[in-house]
């Protein structure tokens, strides 16, 4: 079934910031008319400020992507004063890192809510709306792309909620793809690796809230992102790219960035090898971060923080084993 390659109207949840205003510009530069939408809604509006500015059409809205009704009212809205949309960008996220045993619940509900909730949501309400227009773009009557993760099928310490979201969204993406395709309706699962967006800031660090100099650790962390993103890659434009062209191609399952395409490559082709590999990786990783938030109400000690700051970010692996080293070693909790 062939993809759209001129859409006219994009709907983006999570638009206001990352990936979702990167999409949303993306898809305005090349022609559509987008509708932003965010739980912030002045995020929303800044985003269809941006498109505006570069001779875009946006309408931006309000959405709280965990609320059904929301959902509901939204969309007759959309399809009242736009119509239905010919791309649906289900995007909004949030992560939340830190260990299994001492997550809660309600640590639980939300990212379930959010992640997958969040997901099943837009595609029911869409997906049944381009099922009943007669209108075909292109061939078809719609594309959906939702936004999973490399954390779908590569599990690692301290994400337990979030791979387990991002699984069943990459797993209903596959359903559905199936079971829509006779109304000729595409379906994309993106599946980025390392992206610099605000996702684990908006989900949050379990314990961090007691650590002094916290937001000057993230604080450094962020110069380091915006140094060297784009030499590395990860940055949202990225992501938006490989989702402009799942919609023209219409690809099933998309990969982003190296590390999700050789993860992607390695779970199909040996699993257990895959898992083995994961454990030694994600381990360091977790290690790291279970000892910073471990650290309760000390305060991120200075020798770590200069480790941070002098690091060489070019080598992650070789950079964080340098600041968990110093990090420890002034924590005492080797």
């Amino acid at each position: 079934m062939a993809g759209i390659s001129h859409p006219r109207l994009v709907f983006v949840t999570g638009a206001g910031s990352g990936i979702g205003r990167a999409t949303a510009l993306r898809f305005a530069a090349a022609g559509a008319q987008i509708v932003p939408t965010d739980i912030n809604a002045a995020a929303a509006a800044q985003t269809a400020a941006l498109i505006q500015e570069r001779g875009g059409t946006a309408h931006p809205h309000h959405l709280d992507v965990t609320d059904p009704d929301a959902w509901e009212s939204l969309a007759d809205t959309v399809r009242e004063l736009y119509g239905v949309p010919d791309v649906v960008v289900n995007n909004a996220g949030l992560g939340l890192v830190g260990g299994f045993l001492d997550q809660t619940l309600e640590d639980w509900q939300r990212v379930i809510d959010v992640d997958l909730w969040g997901v099943i949501h837009g595609c029911r309400v869409f997906g049944r709306m381009m099922a009943e227009q007669g209108e075909l773009v292109g061939g078809r009557r719609g594309h959906i792309v939702n936004i999973a993760s490399m954390a779908a099928y590569s599990p690692g310490g301290v994400l337990a909620p979030y791979c387990t979201a991002k699984a069943g969204v990459k797993m209903l993406s596959e359903t559905l793809r199936i079971e829509l395709a006779p109304y000729r309706i595409g379906v994309t699962a993106i599946c980025p690796g390392a992206i610099a967006t605000g996702i684990v800031r908006n989900g949050g660090l379990l314990g961090a809230e007691g650590i002094e100099n916290f937001d000057k650790y993230h604080a450094v962390i962020a110069r380091y992102v915006e140094d060297y993103g784009p030499k590395l890659g990860f940055g949202p434009d990225h992501v938006a790219k490989a989702i402009e062209r799942s919609v023209r191609h219409n690809w099933a399952i998309v990969p982003v960035r190296p590390e999700a395409w050789l993860a992607y490559g390695l779970s199909r082709l040996s699993p257990g090898l895959f898992r083995a590999a994961g454990q030694l990786g994600s381990g360091q990783v977790a290690a790291l971060l279970l000892t910073v938030l471990r650290a309760g109400a000390r305060a991120i000690p200075d020798q770590a923080l200069t480790a941070l700051d002098e690091a060489d970010w070019t080598r992650p692996a070789q950079a964080l084993a340098t600041v968990g080293r110093a990090l420890r070693a002034e924590t005492d909790l080797a």
